[in-house]
């Protein structure tokens, strides 16, 4: 049988083990819940290729801009993928959804089919507490195997969140992505020659020809 000093003891430590434990992480995605759309009847395939990300926001945590020069990371919230394949995932389903198209990743293309290939380089992903979501990132869509011209250009996404909780900020960057890969779709549309801004959140600068 136990001691009473032994059995306090062992009570103590259980109660300390209790608070110091680390409540359980929540997971977020950027893919937007499942909608409509049609798919694999464009005529071309699109190829997303590996997102680039800036290091400060390539974090597994979701890192919550807090002032204009502080950053938190939020240990018990977390992305269910590194934050570049989450964006590729997104951009990948979005662009699917928007151009009936299928993405090569998925399903492997046979010998010179035609393709937009989808270059993405990130050059901020803030999610705030003060202030709307920010998505800036210059793209670039190129034909392969297909007539069009390839396209550069810079978009600037800004969402305002719902909230102030997580669900609320993440949910207005999974609303970036979407119009992100809106407004690229339009740009594929039109053979490269130019691009329509998905919505009035959306930016577009520079866009110019690019050279193969």
């Amino acid at each position: 049988m136990k001691s009473p000093r032994l059995c306090a003891a062992l009570i103590l430590l259980s109660g300390l083990a209790a608070c110091g434990s680390s409540p359980p992480a929540r997971y977020y995605t950027l893919q937007a819940p499942a909608a409509g759309g049609s798919a694999g009847n464009a005529g071309f395939m699109i190829e997303v290729l590996p997102v680039i990300v800036p290091a400060q926001a390539d974090q597994p945590q979701i890192m919550l801009r807090t002032g204009a020069g502080s950053i938190a990371p939020l240990y018990s919230d977390r992305w269910s993928a590194p934050l570049g394949d989450e964006l590729r995932s997104a951009l990948s389903d979005g662009l699917t959804r928007e151009l009936g198209a299928l993405d090569v990743q998925v399903v492997r293309p046979p010998a010179g089919t035609p393709v937009w290939r989808v270059q993405t380089d990130v050059q901020r992903f803030e999610v705030s507490a003060q202030g709307p979501a920010v998505l800036d990132v210059t793209w670039r869509a190129r034909p392969v195997s297909l007539k069009g011209q390839a396209l550069i250009c810079r978009s600037i996404i800004t969402v305002p969140a719902a909230g102030s909780d997580v669900p609320s900020l993440v949910a207005a960057q999974q609303q970036a992505a979407a119009l992100l890969a809106r407004t690229i779709a339009s740009g594929i549309r039109r053979g490269g020659q130019g691009a329509e801004p998905a919505g009035p959140e959306v930016s577009l600068q520079g866009c110019r020809a690019a050279s193969d």
